[in-house]
């Protein structure tokens, strides 16, 4: 082969790979920007998770203690003994629920029945006769529960929702409303755990108007404005979930969305990500490989320069190309995915640096060209490489040559012996050639466990959060109505006198009160139980096959090591008691608030009669 042959075979070469460079990159860039929108589709489903589980919560309460109100209950003018009824209906409810600042009870004109918050003397008597979501449910018979827009709350200066539920008679006529505001900065305390990253968003925007309802990080002058953009679009076409890709009209950022609708609620949560942030290793690997293409060409002129030179320049022109070779390779060996390439026969050709790094716990598995794609495969079975094909090799083997001969581009995960997890896919070129990508996801994996363990879990205690205890009793209520058991407890805790503890001591205290107690519960526990915390210093434990006498005496012994055994920090010693009502799970409970309802009224009792005390609720008839 003469000089222009070689050369014209190295050009040739050199344009099929920076095709098959830009290519790779073009993909990478889309994988980058796929991954992203993953990942706030991801978030978005999380805080979808828990907003819907507080307004579900909120929404059954309201309705509950609306069920319960008599129609002179609701007259305007309520006398002194209507007031305090009316209060013991609904405080119990309050301590349920840390996110809520105030409930209130309303008569038909929208005159005040009863307030969590005591009118301030001098005063006027509040009234929601003016507000949209009292004249909505007046209105219209059909409706069951309204929100307004967020407002900044007179008394406690933060941003609100309210939330109003109705009380109708038996024709649907309205008798009065129950209502709650819901603190927006305590529902937006989780958004720092996510580490999102820089010029990144989360917000919630109602879906009837699109007005803004919560935006993280708040600007002034955003919230309860109603917006226009393909989110938008999606949410007025029906669409309940989805992910797009666009800039914002607010700060002219490019970011992908996901978002999430609330089920049975008129709200959807979005989380954007900064394309900047995305991109920022894409970016890099693309400066690389540009610098290695543009120094590839200049030493390809360089050898077409040489090339009318005399006999005794050829070995510099063959040493040339060696070197351009070199450069390609170096091109590939830059990009941090790992790559590999198989000829028309599923031959190894070449994999890069990364690609070998990926697969380092088998020593030169990808470092020889020529060997077939079965043969690395079987290399790596028998090395223990693959631990998902221990129990069938043969079949798990036969489905991954499907997989790759297919070389349909999908993406596909697979978890390596070493714990680490790899996201994968293969292409196939016009030539023939099948090209496959290598990314470690381990790290997103983990991120990923991360969220779970945030969204079950109270960060605080270590035990299981309310949203978690509530699926863990909806569960057991289920296996008491199947007959799976015979016989179930729940118990209701509170420390006593806790606001105490934080005046005297401080917060930091507080919190130490709250982990200790967390743990001689934990202590307590046997491992078929379940214990979690309900907000502030409330706790809740499920006693799966304990009858009432066998959860009293669980309960009492729980009280009597709290008293023995005091909080010490430093020379600092606090003493605490905690009160403790029991209900039995009764197969007629329809939900868990029905059981949690008679669990907190004894509670109430063991409040009201002394505390550091345990009550027994009574047997539902």
């Amino acid at each position: 082969m003469n000089h222009r042959s070689l050369l014209g075979v190295l050009a040739a070469g050199a344009l099929v790979l920076a095709l098959m460079l830009a290519w790779l990159l073009r993909e990478s860039h889309a994988s980058a920007l796929e991954r992203a929108a993953e990942s706030a589709e991801n978030l978005a489903q999380v805080l979808q998770g828990q907003y819907t589980a507080t307004l579900r919560r909120l929404d059954g309460s309201l309705g509950s203690i609306a069920s319960q109100l008599q129609p002179q209950d609701l007259l305007p003018s309520p006398s002194t003994a209507t007031q305090r009824r009316v209060a013991l209906l609904v405080e119990p409810h309050l301590r349920r629920f840390p996110e809520v600042s105030g409930l209130y009870v309303w008569a038909a004109d929208g005159s005040v029945i009863h307030s969590s918050r005591p009118v301030q003397a001098g005063q006027p008597q509040p009234s929601i006769a003016a507000r949209p979501g009292y004249r909505r449910l007046r209105d219209d018979p059909s409706a069951t529960i309204a929100f307004s827009d967020s407002i900044l709350s007179s008394i406690t200066g933060q941003q609100t929702v309210a939330v109003y539920v109705p009380r109708r008679d038996s024709s649907g006529r309205l008798l009065g409303v129950v209502s709650a505001t819901l603190d927006l900065e305590y529902l937006t305390r989780g958004f720092d755990q996510l580490r999102l990253p820089d010029r990144s968003v989360v917000f919630m925007r109602r879906s009837d108007d699109h007005k803004l309802v919560i935006r993280h990080p708040l600007r002034d002058g955003d919230l309860n404005k109603p917006v226009r953009n393909a989110i938008q679009q999606h949410i007025d076409a029906g669409q309940t979930a989805g992910r797009d890709r666009f800039q914002a009209v607010t700060d002219g950022e490019h970011r992908v969305y996901g978002f999430r609708k609330l089920e049975g609620y008129p709200f959807y949560i979005v989380v954007g990500l900064a394309e900047r942030g995305a991109l920022v290793a894409w970016r890099k690997n693309a400066g690389i490989v540009v610098s290695v293409m543009v120094l590839m060409g200049l030493a390809l002129g360089l050898a077409l320069w040489h090339l009318g030179r005399i006999e005794r320049q050829r070995e510099m022109a063959r040493r040339e190309a060696q070197e351009a070779h070199a450069l390609l390779q170096e091109a590939i060996d830059s990009i941090s995915a790992g790559i590999v390439i198989y000829d028309p026969q599923d031959r190894l050709v070449t994999s890069n640096q990364a690609q070998r790094d990926l697969f380092r716990t088998v020593d030169g598995l990808f470092s020889k060209p020529g060997r077939t794609f079965e043969d690395l495969i079987r290399e790596g079975l028998r090395h223990g490489l693959f631990p998902e094909a221990s129990h069938a090799p043969e079949s798990w083997a036969a489905d991954r040559l499907r997989q790759h001969h297919a070389a349909d581009g999908q993406p596909h995960e697979m978890v390596l012996g070493d714990g680490r997890w790899l996201q994968f896919s293969e292409h196939r070129t016009p030539q023939g050639y099948t090209v496959g990508t290598r990314i470690d996801i381990t790290e997103r994996k983990r991120l990923e466990a991360e969220l779970r363990e945030l969204a079950s879990t109270d960060a605080l205690t270590g035990l299981p959060n309310r949203r978690q205890f509530m699926l863990q009793l909806e569960g057991e209520i289920e296996r008491v109505r199947r007959g799976s058991t015979r016989e179930a407890c729940v118990l209701m805790l509170d420390l006593d006198h806790f606001k105490r503890v934080n005046d005297r001591h401080g917060h930091a205290m507080g919190d130490s009160l709250l982990r200790h107690f967390a743990h001689l519960l934990r202590d307590e526990l046997r491992t078929t139980d379940t214990a979690g915390r309900m907000g502030g210093e409330e706790f809740a434990v499920i006693l799966p096959g304990s009858n009432l006498v066998a959860a009293q005496t669980f309960a009492q012994r729980l009280c009597d090591r709290l008293a023995a055994e005091p909080l010490a920090v430093g020379p600092a010693r606090v003493e605490a008691t905690v009160s403790i009502g029991i209900a039995a799970i009764a197969a007629s409970d329809a939900t868990p608030d029905a059981v949690l309802l008679r669990a907190d009224e004894a509670l109430y009792r063991a409040k009201t009669e002394g505390r550091n005390r345990v009550q027994l609720a009574g047997v539902p008839a």
